[in-house]
């Protein structure tokens, strides 16, 4: 099952997401009794059965912990499993943003922060950075590990240009025993990573140009191959997944401005040493995250113009709902539970307690908003 990879998938857009971001107006969190007391920010489902959400509660202080919500059976009913150390962090702000779990247990709270729970979220744990780095861009808790991606510039001074982003492993289901993995990546650097059983794919890519694939097995790093895009030089790589042994698949978008790009899909099943490349029709919204089911069903989330493009299994034809969200409204946190539904969150929870969680019992075909209320 796809693993989700964490809001930092689209962190390379930098620029101008934050301009068309702001230009859209983002919410600001108030006290108002009337708004919900569990705002949705991250959704991971581990298995088919189990989910966790992570998310804001209105506790009345500046510095309220994060919460986190379980369900054990596929989402019929979800119940308080936790809270977490620290709060929702805002852009350049400490806190956390993402949550991941490996299994129905072991899990991760992160970005920029981390902290690690091995109960299904009911304690959690700080985690001290490896390296005496200063903050999570990425991570990817994988069967055969953790990989983390970090920055030594201190939170809230954006990008070192001398200092080269580090990737970390540590052992399943531990918190400690982090190793440094021999993996090049720029300060500046996009990083998308997936698995697949012990095979990670690892994929680190600028601004605009050709992206480094890497795979690793079992910690070991194998050689590095190039992921070009179809307008080499005028495209940006937003994501990366894998569904199966071999099986790649890579996100890029050209021709972007506000609200509109034309987005490319690659797809490698010899494990990203070729790739076929798949147009993907309409240019509305600026290419975000990329999800691909067990049985090969593609989605895809668009930022500025609030879209989910999909393409069923076996379908050749991509669909794309335009009326089920306003547009203009930052969504992100795309994942698939199973072949017929997927979930996906709309704003963020650090800046407003309205924050929607929306759902797909169709494949993506058409969306319902759901509240989540713990029983």
């Amino acid at each position: 099952m796809r693993l989700h990879a964490g809001r930092k998938t689209i962190a390379l857009i930098g620029a101008v997401v934050t301009a068309l971001l702001v230009g859209s107006g983002a919410d600001v969190a108030t006290a108002d009794p009337t708004e919900p007391a569990f705002a949705p920010q991250s959704i991971v489902w581990p298995t088919q059965s189990d989910g966790y959400v992570l998310g804001g509660v209105a506790c009345g202080t500046a510095t309220c912990p994060a919460e986190v919500l379980a369900t054990h059976n596929g989402g019929k009913t979800w119940t308080a499993a936790g809270r977490t150390h620290n709060g929702l962090a805002k852009s350049g702000e400490p806190g956390l943003t993402s949550l991941q779990f490996a299994n129905a247990k072991f899990g991760w709270a992160y970005d920029p922060y981390l902290e690690a729970t091995k109960d299904g979220g009911k304690t959690w744990t700080q985690v001290p950075l490896p390296g005496g780095e200063a903050k999570v861009l990425n991570l990817l808790a994988a069967p055969d590990g953790t990989y983390l991606v970090t920055s030594g510039c201190e939170i809230g001074t954006g990008i070192c240009d001398d200092r080269p982003l580090k990737v970390w492993r540590a052992p399943a289901g531990k918190s400690t025993g982090w190793k440094q993995l021999d993996v090049q990546v720029a300060a500046d650097d996009h990083v998308a990573m997936d698995a697949e059983g012990s095979t990670v794919y690892f994929l680190a890519a600028p601004f605009v140009g050709p992206g480094r694939l890497s795979t690793i097995r079992n910690g070991t790093v194998r050689p590095t191959s190039s992921v070009t895009c179809a307008d080499a030089e005028d495209a940006t790589i937003t994501d990366l997944a894998t569904n199966g042994p071999g099986r790649v698949y890579v996100l890029c978008m050209a021709n972007f401005g506000r609200g509109h790009s034309d987005k490319t899909l690659l797809v490698s099943g010899d494990g990203g040493k070729t790739f076929r490349y798949d147009a993907i029709p309409g240019g509305l919204g600026l290419a975000g995250q990329l999800s691909v089911g067990p049985d090969g069903a593609v989605m895809l989330s668009t930022l500025t113009a609030s879209l989910v493009y999909n393409r069923p299994t076996l379908s050749k034809s991509w669909r794309i709902d335009q009326e089920w969200l306003e547009n203009s409204e930052h969504i992100h946190d795309l994942v698939q539970q199973s072949g017929t539904t997927a979930w996906v969150v709309e704003r963020d929870a650090a800046y407003t307690q309205n924050t929607q969680l929306w759902v797909s019992h169709d494949a993506g075909a058409s969306w319902q908003q759901t509240t989540l209320v713990p029983a």
